[in-house]
């Protein structure tokens, strides 16, 4: 694979990332420019199904938490998935994120309908790569490609959802809590403590580098078959 053959050390891998998320800032900025002109029942349709992704997503991390050595990144995405269930069903993040659906007129009684099974079948085959593959395999998918890449699509659609004018109308009855969250300190926190406690993992054995590179390639190439369904299938809507 031509990527592992670029990469030979940490320091490669952490250049490798730094390119890879400038990529995907560039990628995100197409996916999501739509967002500032599309209307409200468009927004809806297409932030119901970012739900899935948070909900695969903290199961996950249960995943990578029960496949991982007792030690400190144990410990870390423990904290991470305490983050994300919140002290209290109400305050999980899927929660926080259907409160903000509701806010924009989603209907209650259909959250849990997918409107694009396609990517629910992505976001499964996700969830059994987790139990297929190795540790440092599942660190590099959903560890890295899911917690940090992910910070960086929300970013960009805060930015397009605070400049459209039917947003703009209605912001006070907007429920922004999520967006609070996951698009300042705290997920920047997760960032940071992911890339110490990989930085440990790999000091340890370094034979886990490639396993980390693969699972994060993989997840770059979801993340993007992920936001280019829903790209191709809203972004004509607003034109």
């Amino acid at each position: 694979m031509k990527v592992l053959n670029q990469i030979q050390t940490i320091e490669d891998f952490w250049l490798y990332t730094d390119s890879a998320r400038l990529e995907t800032t560039y990628s995100a900025t197409e996916y999501v420019d739509y967002l500032q002109a599309a209307p409200i029942a468009t927004l809806s349709d297409i932030f119901h199904e970012y739900r899935f992704f948070i909900r695969y997503f903290i199961s996950d991390l249960g995943i990578l938490m029960y496949k991982s050595p007792f030690g400190k990144f144990k410990c870390m995405i423990g904290e991470i998935i305490a983050d994300e269930l919140g002290s209290s069903p109400d305050k999980t993040h899927l929660t926080l994120w259907d409160n903000f659906l509701i806010s924009l007129g989603d209907n209650p009684d259909f959250l849990e309908t997918s409107r694009y099974p396609e990517n629910i079948t992505l976001l499964e085959e996700l969830s059994q790569k987790m139990w297929d593959n190795p540790f440092m395999y599942s660190v590099g998918l959903r560890g890295m490609g899911a917690e940090c890449l992910c910070q960086i699509y929300l970013s960009a659609a805060y930015k397009k959802l605070q400049k459209n004018p039917e947003i703009v109308s209605i912001e006070k009855d907007i429920d922004w809590l999520f967006w609070e969250i996951h698009t300042g300190e705290e997920d920047i926190t997760h960032g940071e403590m992911i890339k110490s406690a990989i930085n440990e993992l790999l000091a340890e054995d370094p034979n886990r580098l490639k396993d980390l590179v693969l699972g994060y390639d993989h997840a770059k190439q979801v993340w993007d078959t992920f936001w280019s369904n829903l790209h191709t299938r809203y972004a004509c809507l607003s034109t």
